[in-house]
């Protein structure tokens, strides 16, 4: 029989610091569960998969195959796809375009599936992929080692940064499979059978989609020693899913989707050709720039450089940014402030930079030569609440070496989502007239960036 709700892990079973709605609270008075919450139903993962793990498949079975996640925290990505056991050792999870599979076998070794949030994981890997690109398959399929070469070929020949996880999936008919239902290791557990810690099932010729993730940097953390990839199966009737363990078919008429994937933020530049040359030398600012420019990549930096480039846009619609013709005024963020130096040309020396943080808007633009000024704002309610407490926090020096971690991640999260989102639909840019260039010399700012910079790592 099918286990029920209560009869698997419960979240009351669960530790405090493994919840992640509870991590961030852990210690931290100041943040209340409602403003948590609001963060967690609002946020996205970036179309092309930001993968994230928790727990360690070398590590499970030290714990007790202790839960590091629970599922249900990860409702609010509509399009989620995970791997993972179940509970202690229960059957196999597989999360399959925001559908929470999980597989069992019964004590006579039948599988079956359910559709169930109230479940736990003592690792899991896990990411939102909220488009697909589509690449046609032909040809003999070896083994699973073959899959690895086949999916570093297919990604590496279309511009996938392979040392980057990523998720995919591949739909069709295969010839030979086997894959197994993992089934717990102690009599205490239900469903626990003595000498059985997984049962195996054979698969001809049978319709279906794999579930799989690649990453050259998971091994023993949630791929297995020998592989660059974590692989299960769904049945297309959707009664089986387990682990993928052989694989032998042919692959015409399957198809193998990848993460579809945005251009990076990139900015075309036009300066003069030397010390005392003339305009004419254009080149190509990436954000990877930026990023050595400003010392570390975060979603200021992004918000900065998405917001700046809507303005910079209206003062030169032919994409080409002339940085000897532009003047601006930011808000004192390290962020903001790197960006406009960096993209804009502008310096305070040159009466062509200054910071005030009494603008209304993250940026005012000026084309010296015309005049013509444009305001940046970023729209209320997209950047979370909760990524401005915590960081007051910790300008205070108040936060732990773990709730740093927090932070970290919650901005890397609101950054993948940038990364994804309609620039226009986020910032507004307005024109202003009769602009008053008013330069103020600050030196007092606190530079927030470097203030933890000596803070503690996180022990749990």
């Amino acid at each position: 029989m099918p286990f029920s709700s209560e009869q698997l892990p419960s979240l009351s079973s669960f530790p405090d610091f493994y919840l992640t709605s509870s991590s961030l609270l852990y210690n931290m008075k100041k943040i209340s569960l409602t403003t948590l919450f609001l963060l967690f139903i609002t946020f996205a993962f970036a179309q092309h998969g930001l993968v994230k793990s928790t727990g360690a498949m070398s590590e499970m079975g030290k714990t007790g195959f202790a839960p590091t996640i629970s599922a249900d925290t990860l409702q609010k990505y509509p399009r989620i796809f995970g791997l993972g056991p179940l509970g202690k050792m229960q059957g196999e999870i597989t999360f399959a375009d925001g559908v929470p599979y999980s597989g069992f076998a019964d004590l006579d070794g039948n599988a079956f599936i359910q559709e169930n949030w109230d479940i736990q994981a003592p690792f899991f890997v896990y990411a939102e992929v909220e488009a697909w690109e589509a690449f046609p398959l032909s040809g003999e399929l070896e083994d699973l080692l073959a899959l690895d070469s086949l999916i570093e070929d297919i990604a590496g020949n279309n511009g996938y940064d392979l040392s980057q996880p990523f998720f995919f999936k591949i739909e069709g008919t295969f010839d030979e499979m086997v894959t197994h239902i993992v089934t717990p290791r102690s009599p205490v557990v239900e469903g626990y059978k003595p000498g059985r810690n997984q049962e195996n099932y054979e698969h001809v010729k049978e319709k279906g989609e794999i579930i799989a993730v690649y990453s050259q940097v998971g091994k023993r953390i949630y791929t297995h020693h020998d592989t660059f990839i974590h692989a299960h199966f769904i049945n297309e009737a959707q009664t089986f899913t387990g682990h993928i363990d052989l694989l032998k078919t042919n692959l015409d008429g399957s198809t193998l989707y990848l993460p579809k994937r945005k251009k990076p933020l990139s900015f075309q530049t036009n300066d003069t050709d030397f010390s005392k040359g003339r305009l004419g030398f254009q080149q190509e600012v990436e954000l990877d720039d930026l990023v050595k420019f400003h010392g570390h990549l975060c979603d200021g930096l992004v918000v900065g450089a998405m917001g700046l480039n809507e303005a910079l846009q209206h003062l030169f619609p032919d994409g080409v940014i002339d940085r000897t013709d532009l003047r601006i005024v930011s808000q004192s963020s390290p962020c903001l402030t790197d960006v406009a130096v960096y993209l804009t040309g502008a310096r305070y020396q040159f009466n062509t930079f200054y910071v005030d943080d009494a603008i209304d808007g993250i940026y005012i633009v000026q084309k010296i030569s015309d005049g013509s000024t444009f305001q940046v704002n970023l729209n209320k309610g997209v950047k979370p609440a909760i990524i401005g407490e915590m960081s007051e926090l910790a300008v205070n020096q108040e936060l732990t070496g773990c709730q740093l971690d927090e932070l970290k991640s919650t901005e890397d999260d609101f950054m993948e989502f940038l990364f994804q989102a309609d620039a226009k639909e986020i910032f507004s840019v307005k024109a202003v007239s009769d602009f008053d260039w008013d330069p103020v010399l600050k030196n007092d700012l606190v530079k927030t960036d470097v203030l933890n910079k000596h803070a503690p790592s996180c022990t749990h």
